[in-house]
């Protein structure tokens, strides 16, 4: 399965004022691999770069009591994360943010000056591998023309540096075994430009493979029925409309006339997540509104105004959400 950017997220812009963001093309192009390791009691961090004209491998595997921020500016390359473990969100800057908490493929690619941007969660083990590419790796490395690629890579590698989209996929067992096989090779190993490139040639032939396949794939049949999907409209409606209200699933269900069960599967079928998962993420989005704007005074008539009774359950909600407090958004706008 595969996921769109959605025209209805909102923009999102946090980045902390004193954040260092990284250039992809400082991790491209350059003699000899680049890596750095520390460790402070329970918390230990180990990445590793190595560097080819049209791509760069690229290791991570840390765990920290706090959170970790990572900016990268990605110019007109794709970007492709191979997650294995760890809690994270990734705020495309301007464009959307999304929660990550299971192992897949999440790729990237966005227009000049877009940062994106990770959140490690604390007290998360994160390891992963990532490949940032350039159009000329394919011809280059794999001798396809991007043209020869399937949908969707052709497509966002043919829009890599102009339009912001990303995709996510299941992170197959066979993509799973070759990303550990990664990141368990000694560092000697996997600073040497051979083993660099023979391993992000794999990645991507399993990658492609897994994209030709699901192409080939028959569609599967419609699991919600024509008559529901009007209702089920009306039900998203009055979650954007009256998020700000006490809102359950009794009352959604009463008001477009579905049953509850009905209601929930075919929420989820339709849109892809749950009512309540829906709501939030609407009461999330008008939050970091208010708070971006700062028009609206303290943190408890924010929390207020999204549907929240009490300002300690909005704050723990907001962080849950984005990996930051609201007074962390609110002191950077200052």
């Amino acid at each position: 399965m595969t996921m769109a950017i959605s025209n209805s997220l909102k923009k999102q812009i946090f980045r902390p004022k004193d954040a260092v963001v990284t250039s992809i093309s400082n991790l491209v192009g350059k003699n000899g691999p680049d890596g750095r390791a520390y460790r402070c009691g329970r918390d230990w961090y180990r990445h590793q770069v190595c560097r080819h004209d049209t791509f760069s491998l690229v290791t991570v595997e840390h765990t920290s009591a706090s959170e970790l921020i990572g900016c990268t500016d990605q110019e007109d390359y794709l970007k492709i994360n191979f997650w294995l473990s760890g809690k994270h969100t990734t705020v495309l800057d301007g464009f959307g943010q999304f929660e990550h908490d299971c192992p897949e493929v999440f790729i990237t690619s966005g227009p000049p000056k877009m940062i994106k941007v990770d959140v490690m969660n604390r007290d998360t083990q994160t390891a992963l591998v990532a490949l940032c590419l350039l159009p000329e790796f394919f011809p280059c490395q794999m001798s396809l023309s991007v043209d020869e690629l399937p949908d969707p890579l052709r497509t966002l590698m043919s829009g890599a540096g102009k339009s912001c989209s990303f995709r996510q996929f299941p992170l197959t067992p066979d993509l799973a075994a070759a990303t550990r096989a990664i990141l368990s090779a000694p560092y000697e190993v996997r600073s040497q430009p051979l083993y660099a490139y023979s391993k992000a040639v794999e990645l991507m032939c399993l990658l492609i493979n897994r994209m030709e396949s699901d192409a080939r794939r028959p569609a599967e049949p419609r699991k919600v029925p024509a008559r529901y999907e009007g209702r089920l409209h009306d039900a998203c409606e009055l979650l954007n409309r009256h998020f700000a209200e006490e809102i359950t699933l009794e009352r959604v269900s009463k008001d477009v006339g579905l049953n509850r069960m009905t209601l929930t599967s075919g929420f989820r079928e339709l849109f892809g997540t749950s009512v309540h998962d829906y709501l939030q993420r609407v009461r999330m989005q008008r939050a970091y509104e208010l708070l971006e704007a700062q028009d609206i005074g303290s943190i408890k008539r924010v929390a207020e105004a999204v549907g929240y009774k009490h300002a300690s359950n909005f704050s723990t909600a907001f962080h849950a959400y984005f990996g930051f407090p609201p007074q962390k958004l609110r002191r950077t706008q200052r």
